[in-house]
Formats: C-alpha cells, structure tokens, sequence
C-alpha cells in the first residue's frame, strides 16, 4: 500500500510492543520473502507496515544473513514515520549488538540525522497536532492501515488549503486497554488538540479515563458500548451506537414520515434488540408519543403467526411497526423480517415497517407496492466532488485501489474535526453543538449523549435501497 507522507509528522508509541508469542523457526527464504515484502512496503510509503516487518525479521533467531539489514531498515522506518527518539534508540541497540557490521556507519549517520530532526521539530514546531491511537499488532493492522490512510488523506486536503499546518502524531495501542492508557498518557504529553481512538471499546474507556482528566476531546471511530461517553465531557462517538439506531429511525418516523402511532416488534432475549427498542421508545417519548403496542417475539414459529399474536386490533391501529431486528447474519435477519412482514401483510393491513439496518435480502416484490419498508444507516456513497476528489486521491496514492469503508470513515472523521478546530471556544463545546456535517460516507452531528446521531433514510425498494433523506 502506497502511503504519501505530505506535511505529516507520525510518532510511533515509545513502549515496545507487547511480546509475542515464541515465533517458530522459519526457513531463510521465508526470512528474505518477509524483507522483501517490508522493502516493498517502505518504498511504497507504508511505513508502519514496514516496520512492523522488519522487525519481525531482525528479532528471528537465529541470526540470518537479513538480520543486520532488517535492524537498519527498522530505524529508517521509524525515522519516516518521525519516531525520530525511538530510531536513535534501535540504533544504539543495534550498534551495541552488531559493532562489526557493514551498516555500522549507515546507523550513525541515521542517528545523527534524527537528533538533528528532534531539535528541528522542537524548535519549528507551531503546527496543530492530531492525535492518532491505534494498534500496530497484526490482527489489526489492516483496520490501522484503513483508517490511518483516510485520516492522512484529510489532512493532506487541509494543508494544502491552510497556512497553519496539521501535523498527525502516532501511538501504538497495542491492542491492549493498558497500552491504549499509554498511548493517550503520550499523546496528551505531546498537547494533541484531539484523539482519533482507540478501536474498541473496552480500550476506548481505558483511553478516555486519560483524556477525560486532561481536557482532550477524543473521538471513537468503531466502539458501539452505550456507556462510552456517560459522565464524560471529551468523549464523542462516531459510530451509531444501537440505541442511536433506535432514535434515529423513531425521528425520521415521526418527522419525515409524520407518524404518530407506532407499534414495537422485539425480540425475546435479545439484548441488542432491547436496546435498540429502547431507543425507540426514548424517542418517542421526546414527542409525547407512547408505543401503540409491544411486542417481544420468541420462536422463529412465532414470526410466523406474528399478526395472530399482535391481533388484528392493534396492528390496524398503528400507522407503522418498528421491528428491532438487527443481526450480523443479515441473512437471518431478512428472514425473520420477512415472515413477521408476510404475516402482516397477509390481514390486507399496510403499515410503514421501520428498521435499524438494511435488511438486504427482504425480497420487496413479494410485499407489493402498497407495503412500504424504511431503515436507517450510518453509511451512504455520495457523488458530490468532495467524495470524487477522495476517491482519485486515494487511488493515486494506493496504486489504483478502491477505498474502503474505514478509509471513508477515517476522512471523514478527520475532515469533521479539522473543520471545527480553531473556532476560539471550547472543542468539546463546538463539536457538541457543531450543525450537521456531510462528508463523503458518514454524516456526523453529535447530540446531548455526544453520540453520532446522524444516519441516513433508505427506503427498500424492487429496484434496492433508495436514499430518502
């Protein structure tokens, strides 16, 4: 992956990663495929990975003839990425460790170097620092590598517009909640203006513990846990938590759609049915509206029958039906769907059906026009130019590729912070009440729980989903 490096300073975590388990030994060709992959990498940009490679190789036991080599390339990836304290250290480490090797005198001059540019960067350093925590492990590297190029991408986009530059410091979560405190302990030391991270929830609380206590906003880009930004005044989410999903197909129900009665189809001993049934409620109750009815569906046999069982009564007094069904099998999840919907259909009854998802594989022709289906999510590919600079932006610096949907969600993310920067109040206070932003995938606008509450109307149609609002 081909990464530019445009007026960006990325600082590795200082912490070494934690210690894998003991690698098995591998053959000498294994060894230099693995180099040649990491040269590969460095050449095309993608430091991070690059370094991650390396090291693999120059930890190898025994030493091969790629050991030496590695180490150095290691240091000259740090160096790239402005790691420049942590490649000083390799290389000593390294110069201690292997006095007689050929790179000796290529490791003093990279150290050199590097105390030459952490005196420049203290010096000339007026520039706004974002602050990145994410993993560098290789179970997320990938997620890491998504994200980091769109966060790149937008501040490659701002700098070129703004005198004052940003500039994107780096720590390695490790994928730990005790590495994601350091990695915010860091990164608050640095005087970040804010946190893009961590990935999950679990470390996100950890993380926001730091931040909370400093005063620096921090903004989750995946952690979905309700209870995130509960009592916490610097914490903002991005992604829809379940609940959000539940207030926002009840707005659009009630202010779109103009519905006032609404009944409820939730799942039995489903939690996250529950909570996003919840939210519904929640929202409704915002307007003065209470549920028409409630109802929790056990069996599969239950969807089935799902009109017997709600009765015929108070299926004709609802306008419409908010099924809480959401499954990451959205086969499964179609398929209940779709009988609960048959069932009703089948008393000649025609009330707008409401989701939190896209039900993919709801077959609409079998419901007939006069049966209506809306849901909301929390992505929609626009075409407005702002998304097709992204897109040619991104394909030139990845040979070709096609983003994906964390490098949008990565842009976008980073676009919506930078665009509320500098504003002379309080960030926390400004993104709290900063009007809806549009970026190229997401929408974003936080709400008084400082969850992203803007998502997208879709209604099913023959044809597919269709954008509705």
């Amino acid at each position: 992956m081909k990464v530019r490096q445009i007026g960006i300073l990325i600082v590795l975590f200082t912490a070494e990663l934690a210690p894998a388990t003991q690698a098995q030994p591998i053959s000498v060709s294994d060894t230099e495929q693995i180099f040649q992959s990491a040269l590969d990498a460095f050449e095309s940009g993608d430091y991070p990975g690059a370094y991650v490679q390396f090291k693999d190789v120059y930890e190898r036991e025994p030493v091969q003839k790629k050991t030496t080599a590695a180490y150095l390339m290691a240091g000259k990836s740090l160096h790239r990425l402005g790691e420049y304290l942590r490649a000083i250290q390799l290389m000593d480490e390294f110069q201690d460790r292997y006095p007689d090797s050929r790179y000796f005198a290529d490791a003093t001059r990279l150290i050199a170097v590097a105390r030459r540019d952490v005196q420049y960067a203290q010096w000339n350093d007026n520039a706004i620092r974002l602050g990145l925590a994410l993993p560098l492990s290789s179970g997320e590297l990938a997620i890491t590598h998504s994200l980091f190029s769109g966060v790149q991408l937008a501040v490659d986009a701002y700098n070129r517009r703004n005198e004052q530059k940003v500039k994107i410091i780096f720590r390695d979560t490790g994928n730990t909640s005790e590495g994601a405190r350091f990695a915010a302990s860091s990164l608050v030391e640095e005087g970040v203006s804010a946190v893009i991270g961590p990935l999950f929830s679990e470390q996100v609380h950890t993380a926001a513990r730091v931040t909370e206590q400093n005063g620096t906003v921090l903004i989750a880009p995946l952690a979905t846990d309700n209870t995130l930004t509960e009592g916490r005044r610097y914490v903002f989410q991005a992604n829809a938590t379940l609940a959000e999903r539940g207030r926002a197909i009840a707005r659009q129900a009630i202010e779109y759609l103009s519905l006032e009665a609404i009944g409820i189809v939730e799942e039995a001993g489903n939690d996250v049915s529950r909570e996003m049934a919840q939210g519904f409620i929640e929202e409704l109750a915002a307007s003065g509206i209470t549920p028409s009815f409630t109802h929790k569906v056990g069996s599969s046999f239950d969807w089935v029958r799902l009109s017997q069982l709600i009765g015929r009564d108070s299926l004709s007094a609802a306008e419409g039906i908010f099924f809480s069904v959401y499954h990451d099998n959205q086969r499964e999840a179609s398929r209940l769907v779709q009988s609960g919907v048959s069932s009703i259909q089948s008393t000649g009854l025609t009330p707008y059906i409401l989701g939190p998802s896209p039900w993919f594989f709801l077959n609409i022709d079998r419901l007939g026009t006069a049966m209506r289906v809306f849901y909301v999510g929390v992505d929609y590919q626009n075409t407005r130019m702002e998304a097709r600079r992204f897109i040619r932006a991104y394909r030139q610096s990845h040979e070709g590729a096609e983003p994906d949907q964390l490098a949008y969600i990565g842009y976008d993310i980073t676009g919506f912070l930078l665009e509320n920067l500098g504003q002379g109040v309080d960030l926390a206070d400004h993104l709290l009440n900063a009007p809806l932003y549009e970026g190229v995938r997401m929408r974003i606008q936080f709400g008084e729980k400082r969850h992203n509450m803007a998502l997208y109307l879709f209604e099913h149609t023959p044809i597919g989903p269709q954008l509705v609002h």
